[in-house]
């Protein structure tokens, strides 16, 4: 079976990480502008939270954010890693940290990461005597939003720098939170798949309700269906028309995953609704068309092939909607039946054609989506007909009988794979003496 794969899903909007920011064109000199974007987000008063055991390069800092109007800055000074950690788990509310790399209790880039690992969301900018570009980039790698060299004029470098630290905080946490709402929307697009497949699954014919059925007709049902993004447009199914007869069908829809499936359920309704045991597969179909085509949307149809087998008077009898020629089988001799037809959904008045011919115990029918005939083989060539033609009778001369298992292994062992496309096939078999 093929594996399931599935992505996308519902959309979930979160509350912006930045609401109560506006933005202030003219707070002093531009910050640097993330993700194209035309604004700055900038709080009219920001708190300052700096961490600098100097006293003197402490009040170069702090004087040279008394001299900015706009915005303001509130500063609270600590000498120690430890009183930064214990002020940011406090209430008090801290827009940015200032934090010198060489303090009494923590020295170097450790410092950053144990400042970061106690508050993941507030900006850092680190000070720091050196003037190395490596560095800097290090720093920057464990956490740090900027930094600064001490040696600089701070009157010119700590405002402009406290506002790219918040302005690149802020993109970092837009960034993670459309990661977070993709990742929630494959979770959620993974159940929603992995329901409508159940749903999907659940339309097929359930052996522990049709087995005894099918036993009484002495009919046999061998069958293979997989949708190739989990969901699909392939369906095949059963109906009892009462006495000895019993229709199948098989039919395919454009397109495949979640637009395909919709249609698939569509269908499977109109099927339900329709249905009458007394109507001949032409008629039937003509109905199916002409409900169809007020459902689908421009470019959507469906291939679709019905038959009933009458096991009293030992005939098949069919029409088809475009539908891949199914193969009538008897000993080792086979044949492709006459399946054209205008697919469901083109029309608002088809037209099908009913066909009739002996159908006698030992006789098989294969249905099959053309999933199997238009597999590449290599080069440009596809599989087609002409490959269906040779793997049946190849599995007609040696076994006797067609088996789906053994059909689609010799398939499988000639084309490309994985299927492209959603691959159904059944084999349908009136057994001898009634099994």
């Amino acid at each position: 079976m093929m594996d399931l794969t599935a992505r996308g899903g519902r959309l979930i909007r979160l509350p912006s990480r930045t609401s109560g920011w506006r933005t202030d064109p003219g707070a002093g000199e531009s910050a640097p502008q993330q993700g194209g974007g035309t604004n700055r987000i900038i709080k009219d008063t920001l708190r300052v939270l700096l961490v600098e055991d100097e006293p003197g390069d402490a009040r170069l800092v702090e004087y040279a954010l008394r001299m900015s109007s706009a915005p303001v800055f509130i500063v609270k000074h600590v000498t120690t890693l430890a009183a930064a950690i214990a002020h940011v788990k406090s209430e008090e509310v801290v827009d940015v940290i200032l934090l010198d790399l060489s303090l009494p209790d923590s020295t170097g880039i450790a410092t950053v990461s144990r400042m970061q690992e106690a508050t993941s969301k507030t900006p850092i900018v680190i000070m720091t005597g050196l003037d190395d570009p490596r560095f800097a980039s290090y720093a920057l790698e464990v956490g740090a939003q900027d930094y600064l060299i001490k040696s600089d004029d701070p009157e010119r470098t700590v405002g402009r720098a406290i506002r790219y630290a918040i302005t690149r905080m802020a993109s970092q946490i837009e960034r993670q939170a459309l990661l977070e709402r993709i990742a929630e929307q494959q979770r959620h697009l993974v159940e929603e798949v992995n329901a409508a497949r159940a749903m999907q699954f659940d339309l097929l014919p359930r052996p522990e309700r049709l087995d005894g059925r099918l036993g009484s007709l002495g009919i046999e049902v061998e069958s293979f269906f997989e949708p190739s993004s989990g969901i699909g447009g392939d369906l095949w199914g059963c109906l009892d028309c009462g006495g000895g007869r019993m229709s199948f069908y098989c039919f395919d829809f454009t397109g495949h995953g979640i637009g395909a499936a919709l249609n698939v359920f569509r269908l499977h309704a109109l099927i339900s609704d329709h249905w009458d045991p007394r109507r001949q597969p032409g008629e039937t179909l003509r109905t199916l068309g002409s409900a169809l085509r007020g459902l689908l949307g421009r470019g959507q149809f469906a291939t679709m092939f019905l038959c009933t087998i009458d096991t009293e008077a030992e005939e098949l009898e069919w029409a088809s909607a475009g539908a891949p020629a199914p193969v009538l089988m008897k000993d080792r001799e086979f044949r492709f039946l006459d399946a054209r037809g205008v697919p469901l959904g083109l029309s608002k008045t088809p037209e099908y054609k009913d066909h009739r011919e002996p159908f006698p115990m030992g006789s098989s029918l294969l249905m099959y989506s053309d999933a199997i005939t238009d597999s590449p083989l290599e080069g440009e060539r596809l599989f087609g007909e002409a490959g269906l033609a040779d793997a049946i009778g190849g599995l007609l001369a040696r076994n006797g009988e067609l088996r789906v298992d053994h059909l689609l292994d010799e398939v499988c062992r000639q084309v490309q794979t994985p299927f492209e496309d959603d691959l159904t096939a059944v084999c349908i078999r009136r057994l001898q003496n009634g099994g």
